[in-house]
């Protein structure tokens, strides 16, 4: 009896194409994943709009008030290694063009511990963004937020409070409209609304906390 031979290519691509897409799936879920909070980081609870926790940020452009009547306020804090950030940045660039009249944008450049602040500040303007910016290389800002990862939006309103604290999207990589949770919390505060969702997850990359 003639012994049958074992289809060995077709094993090989049907075993390359499940590690691949096992592998696929894995990345897929990992984006969809919420960044988990650091020890000791703190959680703000904007459903009581809470008064601003730093009453000023010094930008490039010199110092703004956090607090007292303004114009609505949406902080931006991105970080220059993260490729979540540089993802996110066409969105922020749309609510800053939107917007420009009507909302400040200061943007929150995170960093490491002993990060220059002239570095991490021309990092920023080299994404072509203009908006006063604010170093931040110990997550001091960050933590004072409740911000644990970025890309993540803060939205202040007219009174200095805080009013969303949260990821940009539902995802790492997600740029659906349905789920765009600081661009709607923009809209709503804009429009005398209540903002949808305050608080949304963070996705992304985490900002080390202060220490």
């Amino acid at each position: 009896m003639k012994q049958q031979s074992f289809p060995v290519v077709p094993a090989i691509v049907l075993a390359w194409g499940a590690v691949t897409i096992g592998a696929f799936w894995h990345m897929v879920a990992r984006y969809l994943r919420p960044v988990e909070p650091p020890a000791g980081a703190a959680t703000l609870y904007p459903e009581q709009a809470p008064r601003s926790p730093v009453t000023v940020l010094h930008t490039d452009q010199g110092p703004v008030s956090l607090r007292g009547p303004m114009p609505v306020t949406l902080l931006n804090f991105w970080s220059p290694d993260c490729p979540c950030s540089r993802f996110m940045e066409g969105h922020v660039r749309r609510l800053v063009a939107t917007h420009a009249e009507q909302v400040r944008f200061i943007t929150v450049v995170e960093g490491n511990p002993g990060s220059e602040a002239d570095t991490l500040i021309e990092k920023w303007r080299q994404r072509g963004i203009s908006a006063p910016a604010a170093t931040d290389p110990d997550g001091a800002i960050a933590r004072a937020f409740g911000v644990w990862a970025a890309p993540a939006a803060v939205v202040l309103d007219v009174r200095g409070r805080v009013v969303f604290v949260g990821a940009y999207n539902a995802a790492r990589y997600c740029d659906d409209p349905r789920t765009a949770f600081a661009a709607q919390a923009l809209n709503a505060v804009l429009h005398g609304e209540q903002v949808p969702r305050p608080r949304t997850p963070f996705y992304g990359c985490q900002v080390l906390p202060a220490r």
